[in-house]
């Protein structure tokens, strides 16, 4: 493990009596900063980041690839039933199932998490390492770790599984990462201390910068798809086309009209096999802390001008040209979002 040069996060300053306040838990007890990207992880990842770097990826496996909640769930389902040729009967069956999650059981102690929820799950569910390892391929895989952590033959090239790689822009994201804590990891934080965390990189999964550029450097990669959530609200169909292209996949006009209903905004919120409301009400009847709120929220591009404070969205603006300027990636992005 000393390939992950693993550092504590401190506590001792700001951010991290933030940090201490409102987000670790017993579930959740450290953070640490992992490799030369100083990557924010819990701590319990190590326990199984040796695993998922020995991982043995097949070529033809289908991965999606993203920061937490830039549009991970919409890009699963529209890369699934494109390559099951909108085989909507088939996607019934719940999408974690479809389309593991691959460091799920890393990020929740699954076992202790469930028995503590009384939730029923089999072994297999609660284990999506496990799942994803014994799918019949093609498989199909979610994975929100930075480039860096990745299988270790994807990122020496000895395997080059299709990745479509999702972004969005951070302050809607930022937003959506806050109401998805309070909702399913018992967050005590409110949204202005969270902004701050975000910004100092010290979330789970780190910066959501060096996240985006570690895939974006190689989007020229002929086994990398490069996607972005706001051209997915702009023009689903067009975007649904260039998956299919990549995914060498050929639909029909009628099928892509079919597949853009599928995932319209108030389908995907009433799609059972994708919304987890399932998972949110048994928490619900727990005694597990959470804010009352669904899984899939809004899907509205420019939603954290209702909820962040002009002073953070001045800030954030800065931030983000900051961390912008002087990349390739300066010219993509939309400073008017």
């Amino acid at each position: 493990m000393d390939y992950l040069n693993v550092e504590p996060v401190a506590t001792d300053d700001e951010i991290g009596r933030i940090i201490q306040e409102g987000i670790l838990d017993d579930f959740c007890p450290r953070l640490v900063l992992l490799g030369e990207e100083r990557t924010c992880m819990p701590e319990y990842f190590l326990n199984y980041a040796e695993r998922i770097k020995n991982f043995e990826v097949k070529n033809d496996d289908v991965w999606v690839a993203s920061y937490p909640k830039t549009g991970t769930t919409w890009t699963q389902e529209m890369v699934w039933m494109i390559a099951n040729n909108v085989d909507f009967k088939a996607g019934e069956e719940p999408l974690h199932t479809r389309f593991p999650f691959m460091e799920l059981s890393s990020l929740f102690d699954q076992k202790k998490l469930f028995h503590a929820m009384n939730a029923d799950l089999s072994e297999q569910e609660a284990d999506s390492y496990e799942l994803a390892k014994n799918m019949k391929s093609p498989r199909f895989i979610k994975t929100h770790l930075p480039f860096f952590l990745l299988p270790d033959q994807i990122k020496n090239g000895s395997k080059t599984p299709k990745i479509i790689y999702v972004s969005r822009n951070p302050k809607d994201a930022c937003v959506s990462y806050y109401h998805h804590g309070r909702l399913l990891e018992g967050w005590r934080i409110d949204l202005e201390s969270f902004a701050k965390v975000y910004m100092a990189d010290k979330v789970a999964y780190g910066s959501i910068w060096k996240h985006i550029f570690g895939y974006w450097e190689k989007r020229n990669s002929l086994n990398i798809l490069f996607i972005k959530y706001e051209e997915m609200k702009a023009n689903l169909p067009a975007v649904i086309k260039r998956a299919a292209k990549f995914l060498e996949k050929q639909l029909t006009e009628e099928q892509i009209k079919l597949l853009t209903q599928h995932l319209s905004f108030e389908s995907m919120k009433n799609n059972k096999a994708v919304n987890i409301e399932d998972f949110v009400d048994k928490l619900k009847k727990s005694n597990f802390p959470m804010e009352d709120g669904a899984f899939i929220r809004s899907g509205i591009v420019g939603k954290y001008k209702e909820e962040l404070s002009p002073e953070t969205i001045k800030r954030f603006d800065g931030w983000i040209r900051k961390n912008v300027a002087g990349t390739s990636f300066e010219q993509e992005y939309n400073f008017d979002l």
